[in-house]
Parts: structure tokens; sequence; C-alpha cells
């Protein structure tokens, strides 16, 4: 008689803050710092379960239900569901996230200690003479830091465990949990990080004057608010210049041929990056390294920054020579030399003849997108049916998230070429990224640049090859103006040498693959348009061909927030705008796209459309002369508004919908309301509306339809004219 089987015990666990630690970032490199940051937690919680139940020596079926873990750290969400024969223990799972984040802390920590060691012994003994640290006779000197960065290994996150008989149970029981907090945050009285206006700013005499400020011993001519401010400054100065050095160390230590390093440093930097590192940078002046450690670490962390210690975290993790400590492996690192920076240019300071970086001469536009799938817990809650086994649930949980979790590794990620953004985070069902371009030091350029001279000769005008002369001078960009027909010229032909063994070395040698150099030369800056291409290509009603939402096979639907930013826009604007956008689509009536346009001075434009309708609307506009020109429209509505002409006349933007969308009128009033199949007792919608299945008045839907109208122009023309 066989024993009959044990009730099984679901633990649900989570921890934060995440939205806030996601936020509080200035570059793309804070950004992934934190969303990596994250997901390596919750995987440290994975593993720990996994040895916890001892699989897969003791147990057969892995205990993780969700996420389901594939062989990649970045986008493991931060909601851990597990079950066996009893609950994975609350202090087990907390001393899992605990040891992970300690680990990274430890080695950040000491890898500052240890080569920002001489600054730190010419402030250390000024410290002690003047009376505001004790001094310390080991030969290991206890830093004032040190305690603030024990109180950010103790205190930086809050947990949550709770259980129950199924996967339902246990996550109700953790909302429940999460209603009562209790947790104890880090809080300093004193300097401020300049990132989030809230910690103290990270350096090894760190929280010095907020002890002794009001000790009237201390001469205030030698140790004041001014001194201090300066030796940060100076700090931050002598850490970047760490950085940058580490950067080359790195990559010179690692560049030999027979290294399995070597192939991922070629194809992150290109070889020609990685052979000056090797055989040009040592033969510069102390001068001139000096310069390329500062240039390079700057990307990193710039002198002028002031970071709270969570906050120079996340730049170190992005740090190979750190990150590989911890340890990371190396394709779990972004690239970090010209992927993951903006283009920066060299102009002469006119009063020191000194070279200073700016921001690039083009000041381009970038394109974020924040997306999340809709109502997954309620198809998964259909999925649970009366009487049905708590593990059939289960079941059905982990082949949800093992589908959605291979979508965004497998096709998100590769929807997006590395020459047009980057997938910053793909959890799941929810996902962020970033549309953005930036060509090659000029430098590296240069080789690639005068070959297809070489082959073109004959073939393109003095006028168009004077252009290609001012590429290899100035670089690809939006100031430096290639001709249309040149553009077209280059692209065609790269397409059509794809086997020419010459130009796959100029290529290695720029670090660009074809794919990447064929979308430079056609247009060397981002448009809106590939940014609406890909959406177009996301997600679609057509038949005809599979869009990459469909291609997880899950019947869920998604909303997705767009914004098209100013370079002046600080980058947490851009994420809470982000975020406000995705819940303007969800808040619209879900599976649509929110498009918004976010100006330096903070002003927002936005419209919102059903995936069905984008393509069709966007590419049908025609103005008045049968062209593409958004201006007619954009002119026409702006004069209409100044005159009141749209206040309880709706049918003033129909016709003005009808003039310039000819072909679509059709459309726009068949797709007013949802549709379901009178047939499908789900009630799922076969159709999307403008305006869902709102309840409106008819003078409501009137006025919501002119609005949309009205927004459609202003959206259109800033996104389509350009």
């Amino acid at each position: 008689m066989t024993e009959p089987e044990k009730e099984k015990i679901y633990t649900a666990i989570t921890f934060s803050p995440v939205q806030g630690f996601i936020e509080k970032s200035r570059k793309l490199r804070d950004l992934y710092g934190s969303s990596f940051l994250l997901s390596y937690l919750a995987k440290s919680i994975c593993e720990a379960a996994r040895n916890y139940y001892d699989y897969p020596n003791s147990v057969k079926k892995d205990p993780i239900v969700s996420p389901a873990l594939i062989n990649v750290t970045q986008g493991t969400p931060n909601q851990i569901i597990i079950v066996g024969d009893k609950s994975f223990p609350k202090d087990e799972a907390e001393k899992a996230v605990n040891e992970a984040w300690i680990k990274v802390l430890d080695v950040c920590q000491t890898w500052v200690e240890n080569n920002c060691q001489n600054w730190i012994d010419s402030h250390y003994q000024n410290w002690v003479d003047l009376g505001i640290w004790q001094g310390s006779q080991a030969s290991k000197k206890e830093l004032p830091w040190t305690e603030h960065w024990n109180l950010w290994r103790n205190y930086a996150w809050e947990f949550f465990w709770a259980t129950g008989k199924d996967v339902t149970e246990a996550r109700e029981a953790l909302n429940e949990v999460k209603r009562w907090r209790g947790w104890t945050g880090v809080n300093w009285i004193g300097e401020s990080s300049t990132l989030s206006g809230a910690d103290g700013v990270a350096y090894p005499g760190m929280g010095l004057w907020t002890e002794k400020r009001k000790e009237k011993s201390i001469d205030s001519t030698r140790w004041n608010v001014k001194i201090k401010q300066d030796e940060i400054k100076d700090f931050y100065s002598f850490l970047s210049e760490k950085l940058g050095w580490q950067y080359i160390l790195f990559i010179v230590a690692n560049s030999h041929q027979p290294s399995e390093i070597y192939p991922k440093l070629v194809k992150r930097y290109g070889e020609g990056f990685v052979k000056f590192a090797n055989e040009n940078f040592p033969k510069l002046s102390e001068a001139q390294k000096k310069e390329k450690y500062q240039e390079y670490g700057e990307a990193i962390v710039a002198p002028n920054e002031e970071l709270s210690i969570p906050e120079l975290v996340k730049r170190l993790v992005t740090l190979e020579a750190i990150a590989t400590q911890i340890p990371i492996e190396l394709k779990e690192v972004p690239s970090t030399y010209r992927d993951l920076n903006r283009l920066k240019s060299k102009k002469k300071n006119q009063k020191n003849g000194k070279s200073e970086q700016q921001l690039e001469p083009d000041n381009r536009w970038t394109g974020w997108f924040q997306g999340d799938g809709d109502k997954a817990g309620d198809y998964l809650q259909s999925l649970k049916k009366p009487g049905q086994a708590e593990a059939k649930e289960a079941e059905d949980l982990h082949y949800f998230s093992s589908k959605m979790m291979e979508w965004g590794e497998n096709y998100l990620k590769d929807s997006l070429p590395s020459g047009q953004g980057k997938i910053i985070y793909a959890g799941g069902d929810d996902f962020l990224g970033v549309f953005y371009r930036t060509p090659p030091d000029r430098k590296y350029l240069k080789p690639l640049v005068r070959y297809l001279q070489a082959q073109l000769r004959g073939e393109i005008s003095e006028s168009d090859n004077a252009a290609l002369d001012m590429v290899v001078a100035k670089g690809l960009h939006k100031d430096v103006k290639l001709p249309d027909d040149l553009r077209k010229t280059l692209a065609i032909w790269l397409e059509c040498h794809r086997s020419d063994t010459e130009l796959t070395e100029h290529l290695t040698h720029a670090g660009l693959t074809l794919e990447e150099a064929i979308a430079l030369f056609r247009q060397p800056v981002l448009t809106t348009r590939e940014c609406l291409e890909w959406f177009y290509r996301f997600k679609h009603d057509r038949e005809d061909c599979m869009d990459t939402w469909r291609h997880h096979s899950q019947p869920i639907t998604v909303s997705v927030g767009f914004i098209w930013a100013a370079p002046g826009v600080p980058q947490r604007d851009v994420l809470q705008h982000c975020r406000e956008a995705e819940k303007s689509a969800k808040s619209s009536g879900r599976d649509r796209l929110a498009l918004r346009i976010l100006f330096n001075s903070g002003n927002h434009l936005e419209w919102v459309c059903p995936w069905g309708l984008l393509q069709p609307i966007l590419e049908g506009y025609r103005d008045r002369e049968n062209g593409k020109n958004w201006t007619h429209i954009y002119n026409d509505v702006a004069i209409l508004e100044s005159r009141r002409a749209f206040k309880g006349q709706h049918e003033v933007a129909l016709a003005l919908f009808d003039l310039y969308f000819p072909n679509l009128q059709t459309s726009l009033s068949s797709h007013l309301w949802d549709r379901c199949r009178l047939e499908d007792r789900d009630r799922k919608r076969e159709q999307v509306g403008i305006a869902g299945n709102s309840k409106l008045s008819l003078e409501e839907v009137n006025c919501a339809l002119s609005n949309w109208i009205i927004n459609l122009a202003k959206v259109g023309f800033h996104l389509c004219n350009a």
C-alpha cells in the first residue's frame, strides 16, 4: 500500500524597496545596476531554496514555482513562490538575501578603500589632528564611513514572508503581511547625495561633520562645511580617475588571445579599442594616460557627483573588474564604454586651453518604454477550477512564468538590436527598455570609413566623398550631414557585402556588427520613425505575420507607456513618466500604447491608442496636398483651439479626422467600443475600442473622442513629422 502524498506548503517571499531603488537613477548605468541587483537578490533566494530542499538530488521537481529560472540573473522578478513538504524557513530566505547583499557591499567597499588608499592616507591624519576622528594605531585603519556601510548592510531591505496551502492563499497572506510594515531605515543629518537628496554622501570621511559640528574646540578655519565639500569633491575626482584606470587595466589583463574573456571584450568594445588599450595606451605620456583615466572614469562616476552608498554600489557593479569579484558573470555586466554612455565631444576651454567634456553636439532625444501584462493574475485565477488540486495551480503558474521569462530573454531582447537600444529589464510580463544610438569614437570609425571610400571610388560624387571626410574628422552625429543618396548607397553596399572579410575586420575594429553599421549609416541619429516601427512589430492585430508579443503564446494582452524625452529631462523624471504613461494605457482600457512627448520644461503631450489602430492611423495620415506633413493638422487644431471651436462641438474634431485620415472614417466609428464574441462566456475582447468599455454618457463620449483626435494631431506632429 503506497503512502499518501504529503500535503504541500507554499511559501511566498518578497522584499522592498523596489520601485524607489530603481527610480533613484541618473544614468543608464544606475538603472541597469539597480535592476540587476534586485534580480541578483531574488535569485539568491531561489538558489537557497533549491539547496534547502536538496534539489535535484533528494527532490526531483524544482521547488521554485515562480519565477521560472533560466540561465540568466537579470530580469528575475522579486516575488517568489516556493513549494515543498514543509515551508521554506523565513530565516533561511532572509539570510540568503542578506548574505548576497553583504557580499556585494563588501566587494565594493574593499575595492574603493584599497584603490583609494593614497587619498585616505593623505587625509586621515588631518582628521585625527583636528580631533574629529579617533585615530587607530592598527595597520588597517578604521574609517569614519565604516559604520555607515554597516548600517546599509543591516537596514537596506524590508523582508516579507508568508505561507499557504496553495499559491493563492500564500499570495494573499503575503499581501496581508505587507500591510503591517516594520522597517528600520537609515537616516542622516547633514550632507546629502546630489542624486536622491536624502542620504549621506559616500566618502571615507562620511559623517565627520555631523558628529562634531557642535564641538567648540574644533578650529572652524580648519574644518567647516566648505572644507568638507572640497574634500568630497577631491575624493570623487580621485575615485573617478581610479575607476578609469581599473577599466583599462581589466581590458589589458584579459586581452590575451587564448583568454575566454578576449572575444567578449572585442564584442563589447571593438577590436580597435582593445588594441588601443594594449598597444597604444602604454606608449602615452603620464599626463595623457591621466587624461584618459579621467575620461573613462567620468563615464562611471563623474568628479562633480555626490552619491550615497547604495547609489555608489549601483555604479560599481557595472564595472567588470568589480562585478566579476562578487561574482557576477561577465555576460551579465553591461557594456560600459560606448553602449551605456552618451557620446561626448571635447571642447577647448578658452581660458586655460584644456579640453573639457560637453554634452553630445546633437543633443539627441531618447525613447523609453515600460510595459506590463494585463490582468495576468486574473488569467491564472481563471485556470483554477473548483475542486482542482493545489499542485495543478502551481504547475500552471510555473508554466506561465517559464513561458514569459523565456519570451523576455529570447524574443523581447532580440527584437531590439544593440545599435538601436537596450532592454534594461525583462522580468516576465513586465519590462523596461530604451531606444538610443551612440556611434563609436571617430578614431575607431576612421578605418571603416576610409575602406568604404576606397570601395566606392568612382561611384560616389566629390561632395559625397567630402562628407565622408567630415565623418573621419568629426565622427557621426547630427551636425555632420550625410546626403540621403549617400546614406542609402552606404547601407545597400554594406548589405550586399556581408561576406567581405576585410569589411568584417574594419567593423570589428570599430566595435560594430554589420546590422549596427547599416543602421548607423542609414540614419546616424535615432528617429521617432524607428521607435514607432518597433512598436508596429511588437504588437498588432494582423494575422499574416507574428508580432513579438504573441511569441509567448499566453492569452494575455499588454499595456505599454512610451516616452519620447528631450535631452535635458533628468532620467528620474523620465522613469516616473514611463510609469505614469503605462498606468494611463491601463486606465484607458488596457491592451494599448500610451505615447507621451516629454519636453525639457517638464510639460508633456499624450495620446493613447489601441494596438490594432496604431499603425493604420499613424500611417494613414494625409495632408491637404496628399503628403505626410503633420504641420497641416497641427496648425488647424491650434487655430481651432484658440477660437474654442471644439467646445461642445465634437463634429469639428470628426470633420478634421475625415479630412486628414480619408480612408479611416469607418475604422474610427467601428472601433469606438470594445467588442466581444457573443458566444464567448469569458467575454474576451475580439476588438479593443478607443473608449474601451467605459460607461459614459453620449456627451462624455463625444468629448473624449474630440480630445483623442486633438491629442493625436499634437503627438503625431512631434513623432511623425521628425
